[in-house]
């Protein structure tokens, strides 16, 4: 795990000595364990924009410059719905597996689905907090946040497949999970999600039959590394492919329990 460390820190010294006139929000780094067995990637946040929110601030705006004073990454020491400190190891801890209603505790639909697969992925059936940044890094393919990826800004996707997405911080993870199907080129003999995570295509499956959910699984030569693709875990996202997705990466043998 010292490793892993040092190879975070080595990308943020990267990212700071890169002088690219780019928005801040281009080196947005994610949110959870740093030192976790599971990378998860989306496509872009869902927050806010508007009026430069203070959401959309602390949350995006705002990450490196919060990862690069971080430096203690034990999550244990952060408090309980002290949502009003935002801190990106473990951002809102405390929320509760329900859909937010504004003052139930709950979260989003998609951070729901999260922690729903981890309970899978971890056998924790009955665990009804969000808790999956425990387990898990969190970052996204687009650093733009939109409510529709329809709408989405997806200007900063090159600049981050260049210099976020494929340091050594980001390939040093054993387990990928990547929700971002239409953020990557296929075309002929390329295939950018091979080349970007070292690795290479062995099969696709469908969700207990269902030819909606798909997902593509991925290994490097010598089976140190899974990725598993599948589409926007979001809205419409079934229990089956969840379960299907955490048996996958559970006979992968890559987790550490």
């Amino acid at each position: 795990m010292k490793e892993r460390k040092t190879l975070f820190r080595f990308m943020l010294d990267d990212l700071k000595k890169n002088q690219a006139p780019i928005k801040e929000e281009y080196n947005y780094i994610g949110t959870g364990n740093p030192l976790a067995d599971i990378l998860l990637i989306g496509k872009e946040c869902s927050v806010s924009r508007q009026g430069n929110s203070k959401q959309y601030k602390e949350e995006i705006v705002d990450n490196f410059k919060m990862w690069c004073t971080v430096e203690d990454f034990d999550t244990g020491k952060i408090n309980e719905h002290d949502f009003g400190n935002y801190n990106p190891l473990y951002p809102y801890k405390g929320q509760l597996l329900k859909k937010d209603n504004g003052s139930n505790l709950g979260t989003s639909v998609t951070w729901m689905n999260y922690q729903k697969l981890f309970n899978f992925i971890y056998n924790t059936p009955n665990h009804n907090e969000i808790s999956f940044h425990e387990k898990a890094f969190i970052t996204e393919v687009n650093s733009t946040p939109s409510r529709k990826t329809i709408e989405a800004n997806t200007e900063s996707i090159a600049y981050r497949k260049e210099h976020v997405l494929n340091s050594d911080f980001f390939d040093s993870f054993p387990i990928v999970i990547l929700s971002g199907v239409g953020y990557f080129n296929k075309t002929g003999d390329m295939n950018e999600i091979e080349q970007l995570f070292k690795v290479r295509f062995t099969e696709k499956r469908y969700a207990s039959e269902n030819n909606r959910q798909p997902y593509w699984i991925h290994r490097n030569d010598d089976r140190t590394k899974i990725l598993i693709n599948t589409y926007q875990l979001s809205i419409g996202v079934g229990t089956n492919l969840l379960r299907e997705i955490a048996e996958v990466i559970k006979k992968s043998g890559l987790l550490k329990v």
